[in-house]
């Protein structure tokens, strides 16, 4: 038996319910707004449609932190989640979309939803550290912010624990052409591929470094989570969970799998999934979570009891729907276990 098959303590040790979860809205932006030039604005009948359906999808979550993707306005999150029974009163932390440089298309941000109390002001980390110095292949300077910002929230548990949660949306695999590059042109797609892949292996390097500041050190729990474009092995995915060994330290830097170290883990009766292309099912959504809740890290107060996707309407595909799963993680702590 592995390390990531064993169950840890009894689950009953633990009294303290939380869920997590990540939600990819695909392209959430209010009625009579072209949000990409070869897609359609929503009228107002088809965004209350989908303000809905989201609103739904929240209540089946029923978490008490959500990060979502996607977001063009932060009004229409705001009145998805007031539409809904479970979160109507939670704190948003969210911003509208922003151009981005060089060709100023809007980039969705990523938000947090909370009904948890905050222990401090939220962070966004948008810039890339003086460490990283990555020029993509046809422009002429070097990358200076992440792609999509990622939102930092400390919230305070009833046990006084902070949890820290981050929200991350990685670049996506579609090619990033020049203006100068022909999407017919084998070669020019060869190298354009290439470049969405250097800014999203960029990106993982900058979150990486901001993680190391949270990380090192700090034994309070830390969860990562949302759409990273890419499987759980990818290398951009394994640069945030920094993998490797560091000797004394490999608990101490390193963020773990919550699919892979979940108590509940019954391969035969599920199979996760949180995205449909070409018929295969791939899980782009993950959760990252730190060595508290290792059931192998001397400093371990949690555990990840059971995570799952609310997949279904993936099959249909109904234009109000999202184009991914929503995943939720149900997480146990220990009461009056302090760090």
């Amino acid at each position: 038996m592995t390390s990531e098959q064993k169950t840890g303590p009894d689950p009953e040790s633990y009294d303290i319910g939380l869920r997590v979860g990540t939600f990819n809205l695909r392209n959430f932006a209010l009625p009579d707004f072209q949000f990409y030039p070869n897609l359609d604005a929503y009228s107002a009948d088809e965004y209350a449609a989908k303000r809905d359906w989201t609103a739904q999808q929240i209540d089946k979550m029923n978490c008490d932190v959500i990060v979502f993707q996607e977001v063009f306005h932060i009004q229409a999150l705001e009145e998805a989640v007031r539409a809904s029974r479970t979160m109507r009163n939670a704190k948003v932390i969210g911003r509208d979309a922003v151009a981005m440089p060089p060709k100023g298309g809007l980039v969705p941000q990523v938000a947090i939803v909370t009904r948890l109390p905050l222990a401090q002001e939220p962070i966004w980390v948008a810039d890339y550290s003086d460490k990283v110095n990555i020029t993509l292949p046809g422009h002429d300077e070097s990358i200076k912010k992440i792609t999509r910002a990622v939102p930092h929230v400390t919230v305070v548990l009833p046990n006084h624990v902070n949890l820290h949660v981050l929200g991350v949306h990685l670049k996506s695999k579609r090619p990033d052409y020049l203006n100068t590059e022909d999407d017919s042109n084998p070669d020019d797609l060869a190298l354009a591929t290439y470049r969405s892949l250097m800014r999203r292996g960029a990106d993982s390097i900058a979150i990486r470094h901001y993680l190391n500041g949270i990380l090192q050190r700090n034994h309070e729990p830390c969860i990562i989570t949302g759409d990273f474009n890419d499987h759980a092995y990818a290398v951009s995915t394994q640069m945030i969970a920094g993998s490797g060994r560091f000797g004394k330290s490999f608990y101490d830097f390193q963020l773990f799998d919550a699919m892979r170290i979940q108590t509940k883990n019954d391969p035969q009766r599920y199979v996760a999934y949180t995205f449909i292309h070409d018929g295969a099912l791939e899980v782009l959504d993950h959760m990252l979570v730190s060595e508290e809740f290792h059931t192998e890290s001397r400093h371990q107060i949690a555990q990840v009891r059971e995570v799952y996707s609310l997949n279904d309407h993936l099959h249909s595909r109904p234009r109000e729907a999202s184009d991914h799963g929503q995943t939720v993680a149900q997480l146990l702590f220990k009461r009056g276990e302090m760090i």
